[in-house]
């Protein structure tokens, strides 16, 4: 079960404040509906322990897999409008072998599932992360290798990273996240392409003769244009230190969608040796902090849709959504 996906968050001219991700994976989203969990809901903590349950204080919206019982949810945005997103970490994911007596327990795949339930902002999630103890319990044979991004009204980004020596938490982060290598060396990568920019490349005169860029775009010369982790999060970070902010919440919903197309994955791009299936993108996702609304478009279906969680806050029970999977086309004849 990977999440090989790219996320970022941004605002707007008039301080709308959004995230967004890729949903990228070998498979598809039989598995998957938008799932919105009202408050006081019973949810489970890890698969195996079934006292091990927490009881949500808030009502929340996002992509849910279904395949354990209590949803994963890849991310979501719950009714104070704190976000979040959980992607995919390998090799840099460390967790407890054992469950801690004094903390609370939770399987790494569940933890947005549990914060957008239980904390009303990054204040509270970074007091509440202190009695955590993320634990290495399987899911299909594995301890999900995950990291997660969280933001909120504030428009601040924090990145919270399960590490050998501990949790890491980067808070004030350029609000980027892709998978492994870690935060911190992702971070430092930036370093090499300090020259790169969306001016275009003045002409220069080499040895007597000039040259000049044949079209425009030069200024991005240098960034690197496969599909690895690393590439990724040099792309997003470029779009989102130059791309044009959306005046208003559509604006800057409709122009998000437009920039993760930097780092969709096509189908038949990303394959293992000798397996049948590709990894790509299936879903796009972005959330506002504002008008608590989940926009999401899928591979199969470009249409964007939405659900806003102002009209779900009275529910007493979970509610599934199935996700609009036939290409919706709008004729104009």
């Amino acid at each position: 079960m990977n999440f090989a996906c790219s996320s970022f968050s941004w605002s707007t001219e008039d301080n709308k404040h959004l995230l967004g991700r890729t949903y990228d994976q070998f498979g598809n989203l039989e598995g998957n509906k938008i799932v919105v969990i009202p408050k006081n809901y019973t949810i489970n903590l890890e698969v195996n322990d079934t006292n091990n349950i927490a009881k949500t204080k808030y009502s929340y919206v996002g992509m849910g897999i279904l395949e354990v019982g209590t949803p994963i949810l890849s991310e979501g945005i719950n009714e104070k409008g704190l976000m979040g997103a959980l992607l995919y970490y390998p090799e840099f994911a460390y967790y407890n072998k054992e469950k801690s007596p004094n903390a609370i327990n939770i399987n790494p795949a569940f933890f947005v599932t549990y914060i957008l339930g239980e904390c009303a902002n990054l204040n509270e999630l970074l007091i509440k992360i202190k009695d955590i103890n993320l634990t290495n319990e399987l899911i299909k044979g594995e301890a999900m290798p995950v990291h997660y991004m969280f933001s909120d009204a504030s428009g601040e980004a924090i990145i919270i990273e399960p590490d050998k020596g501990g949790i890491s938490i980067h808070r004030n982060s350029i609000g980027v996240l892709t998978n492994s290598p870690n935060y911190s060396w992702q971070k430092q990568n930036l370093r090499n392409y300090l020259g790169t920019s969306n001016e275009a490349r003045p002409p220069q005169n080499v040895v007597n003769y000039e040259i000049s860029e044949f079209g425009e775009g030069s200024g991005a010369l240098g960034l690197p244009g496969d599909y690895t982790p690393v590439s990724r999060f040099v792309r997003l970070a470029f779009i989102k230190q130059f791309a044009v902010k959306g005046k208003n919440e559509l604006d800057g919903i409709t122009k998000m969608f437009h920039n993760f197309s930097s780092v969709d994955v096509p189908d038949g791009i990303i394959k293992e040796k000798n397996e049948p299936s590709y990894e790509r993108t299936l879903c796009i996702s972005c959330m506002c902090s504002e008008s608590l609304t989940y926009y999401f478009k899928l591979s199969s279906n470009s249409r964007i849709c939405a659900v806003n969680l102002e009209h779900e806050k009275n529910n007493t029970d979970i509610k599934y959504i199935n996700l609009p999977t036939k290409q919706d086309i709008l004729f104009l004849n």
